[in-house]
């Protein structure tokens, strides 16, 4: 299946086992990736594909990339491809076990569960405004990011972006059923910006065919952002609306 190949090519990226086992060599990938060091492969927390079921969700979130918590249950390189497999796929809940408790808090090294984890929070948030009513975190929408490896502040983001971007953004997105792509962020807007040739001050695009698939891409800031954040306030009623008409 298309799906779990790039799945496991993504979370097995050769260029961040490249750095992991040279971290001198020159690779743009490496400072993101030596973040992690001195672990050793057994103990690096995989770049990370998507979080729920891509294939299917109606809304996709793409931010830059994601930050980094050790305390947090999360595959490693020696993870089974099954476990991998159920972790990304079923992270949101159906998996073996719940990796996210209600869409918001992670599964701990010791058996308990996070506090709500703000990012998580917002983008449920998000498409709670978009299918204005309760949703299926996993199955209503899925994330994914510009830059597959973690790191705090973006660290080694700006380094590895053109490679990751080039390798992974685009089979991404065309293996996604989504007809909302909301892109959280400015990194990210101005990657999916110059990517598709949309108007930098643009909010929507206009519905743009990426495999299969017609879907639309919003803009908005990141929820760390102190701005306004939800589509209320940084979209017109018009454009709130042409993405909820695509939707139902």
């Amino acid at each position: 299946m298309y799906e779990k190949k790039l799945l496991h090519e993504i979370v097995h990226c050769p260029h961040a086992r490249k750095c992991l086992e040279a971290p001198s060599i020159e690779n743009p990938c490496c400072e993101i990736v030596s973040y992690q060091r001195p672990l050793d492969l057994a103990e690096f927390q995989v770049p990370e594909p998507w979080s729920g079921h891509i294939e299917q969700a109606p809304i996709l979130f793409l931010s830059s990339n994601l930050s980094i918590d050790s305390d947090e249950v999360y595959p490693t390189w020696h993870w089974s491809d099954n476990d991998i497999d159920d972790y990304f796929s079923h992270r949101f809940g159906g998996g073996q076990k719940d990796w996210i408790m209600n869409g918001t808090k992670s599964l701990l090294r010791d058996g308990t569960y996070s506090h709500a984890v703000k990012f998580w929070a917002a983008v449920r948030q998000r498409a709670i405004e978009l299918l204005q009513r309760d949703v299926n975190p996993g199955n209503d929408y899925a994330l994914t990011e510009i830059v597959h490896c973690k790191s705090p502040a973006e660290i080694g983001v700006a380094q590895a972006q053109d490679q990751c971007v080039d390798a992974y953004l685009l089979r991404t997105l065309e293996l996604s059923r989504a007809k909302v792509v909301v892109v959280l962020g400015t990194r990210a807007k101005q990657v999916i910006q110059s990517q598709f040739n949309i108007s930098s001050t643009a909010s929507i695009s206009e519905s743009i065919k990426i495999g299969k698939h017609e879907r639309f891409f919003a803009f908005l800031p990141h929820p760390n952002a102190r701005s306004y954040r939800s589509f209320a306030k940084c979209l017109q009623d018009d454009e709130l609306e042409r993405l909820r008409a695509s939707l139902r």
